[in-house]
């Protein structure tokens, strides 16, 4: 298998950036769930801190998927039904748009509130920006928009790869597997 992508495979490359990108998006919306539902001053700082930590971790892992996505040329689909072929690009598109969007909303909500961005006690990451509160209000606003329609879309990813499999019975979910071909 080759790093990049064929027209009839997944690379290394979008194969690890497709799994880091899930793990990462699921890490994030979890520690985003735990911000919102944190009792108390303490805690809600506390997943705060841990939400905006791992995002800016993951931020590489989540604009090299978006690079990825653009630079290499994708595998030929398996599906035969052209609505279905459009739906999955619909959600795939859709997915990296909402990455593309939180990624970005998510560091200029922190930076417009005149703070900087502190990843695990460890970096600050000044802010760049001038404080100001209706941007900051707006870019929280987009980004909580923007998370809810994570599940969604995973649900909408995960039926159309279970139809791959018990369906369809094609190797879709193998080519973005490490598995032999």
């Amino acid at each position: 298998m080759s790093l990049g992508n064929t027209r009839t495979a997944y690379g290394w490359i979008a194969i690890a950036l497709h799994w880091i990108t899930a793990a990462s998006m699921v890490a994030l919306w979890y520690t985003g769930e735990n911000f919102e539902n944190a009792v108390g001053r303490p805690a809600r700082i506390l997943a705060y801190g841990q939400h905006v930590s791992v995002g800016m971790v993951l931020f590489a892992f989540l604009a090299a998927k978006l690079v990825s996505s653009f630079a290499q040329p994708k595998p030929e689909p398996l599906e035969r039904n052209k609505w279905l072929q459009l739906a999955a690009k619909l959600v795939q598109w859709a997915f990296l748009a909402l990455i593309a969007v939180l990624i970005v909303t998510g560091p200029l909500a922190i930076w417009f509130n005149g703070r900087p961005i502190n990843v695990f006690d460890l970096v600050q990451i000044p802010s760049p920006l001038p404080r100001n509160h209706d941007l900051h209000e707006v870019s929280e606003w987009v980004h909580k928009r923007a998370e809810g329609l994570f599940l969604p879309l995973l649900a909408l990813h995960v039926l159309g790869a279970l139809k791959h499999i018990v369906f369809d019975r094609d190797a879709t979910l193998q080519r973005i597997l490490w598995v032999k071909r």
